[in-house]
Order: structure tokens, then sequence, then C-alpha cells
């Protein structure tokens, strides 16, 4: 689909799971930039006083009247990882990226945990092309104790 925004087009964007009660557009902060957006960093859910988008695609065309935000970095766990790693929902934690090129430390990680969720973290493209993330790419849950340095 095509993400329309007040000054630019992003094509070719997928369209992601899960269904929620309310649509959102996550977008990394060059994304915005280019649509013309003020977008700002939210928690998925979490649309107030957010900027509207209009979404085009083979069915045809919507316009949200918000929902385009800029996604907090997370990883999704399921509670059994959430235990062995000693998280729980809405933890904030770090994350060591050993990329062979650009390592990188992504600190204010949120966890978040669900029984139907498996362990992934979500960064925008942005933060992945900063961090050199492709195949092969290491990350590694650090202590909670590298925050309060």
């Amino acid at each position: 689909m095509t993400v329309v925004g007040p000054h630019g087009r992003l094509e070719h964007v997928r369209l992601l799971g899960p269904p929620r009660h309310e649509d959102q557009v996550e977008l990394s902060r060059s994304d915005a930039l280019q649509l013309g957006l003020d977008a700002r960093l939210r928690v998925s859910g979490d649309l107030h006083d957010t900027p509207g988008v209009t979404l085009e695609g083979p069915a045809g065309r919507v316009t949200l009247t918000h929902g385009a935000i800029l996604a907090h970095r997370h990883i999704h766990m399921s509670p059994a990882d959430a235990e062995r790693f000693n998280v729980k929902d809405r933890d904030i934690v770090a994350v060591s990226i050993d990329s062979d090129e650009r390592d990188l430390i992504f600190a204010d990680v949120l966890v978040r945990v669900a029984p139907d969720y498996r362990t992934e973290l979500h960064l925008d493209t942005d933060e992945g092309n900063a961090a050199g993330i492709g195949p092969g790419v290491t990350a590694v849950l650090l202590p909670r104790s590298i925050l309060s340095r």
C-alpha cells in the first residue's frame, strides 16, 4: 500500500497485524519527515494527539484522522522467556547489537510480554540501519545495571 502525508508519499509499504481497536501507522523518523509529519514517539496503541495519514491500496483509499506514530523500540516476549530473562511487562531494558560493522547499544527498550508473543526485538528502519542490522546479527539483553551507569 501507499502512505500519503501532507508533503510526500511512501510506496510499497507492508501492512502488518495484529488487528487493533484503532488503526495506527508506525513510522521511522525519516519516513515521518518524508511525509511531512510531526509524528511523536509512542508506545503502540497510544494514539492521543498524533497526526493522520491517508492509506491507498488496491481496494481503495482511507484517511486516518490520527494514528501516525514513531513506535517506541520494544521487545515482544513470551511469559516463559520473560521469566528466563528476569524481566516483566513494561520493564525498560538495554540491548547490545553486535553487527560486526556498527555495534550499538539501544537503551530505553520497552519489554512487552504476552502469551501469544515470541521473543523478537522491534526496531524501526532508522535504528536497524544505524546498527548495521542484517542476517546473522546478534542482539544481547543487557543487565539492568547497565542502565544506571
